[in-house]
């Protein structure tokens, strides 16, 4: 039960600071005459297209970099297996 009452408290401080601050800082604002350009607002867009188109073209050459690492380690795995086999066989056929 302190529990509680003790994250309680800690809740309430927050939010009093957090509502302190926030009128606090009205006293400090100013107007401003200003507005974003369409134009502004288009570039940005492309911006944003195109980073995300990037980092989509990269994660997905990387994703296939990985997984062609990941079944040339396989491969390489499952020969060396075969040539234990057949090593093991040839000494089992020499030795009888």
């Amino acid at each position: 039960m302190d529990k509680k009452k003790s994250i309680f408290r800690a809740v309430r401080r927050v939010f009093a600071t957090l509502y302190f601050l926030f009128f606090f800082s009205l006293l400090f604002t100013t107007t401003a005459s200003a507005y974003i350009d369409p134009a502004t607002l288009a570039m940005l867009t492309q911006i944003f297209a195109g980073i995300f188109i990037t980092l989509g073209v990269v994660f997905g050459v990387f994703r296939s970099k990985i997984t062609l690492f990941f079944s040339n380690l396989r491969i390489k795995m499952k020969q060396r297996k075969i040539e234990r086999q057949v090593s093991k066989q040839g000494r089992e056929d020499f030795d009888s």
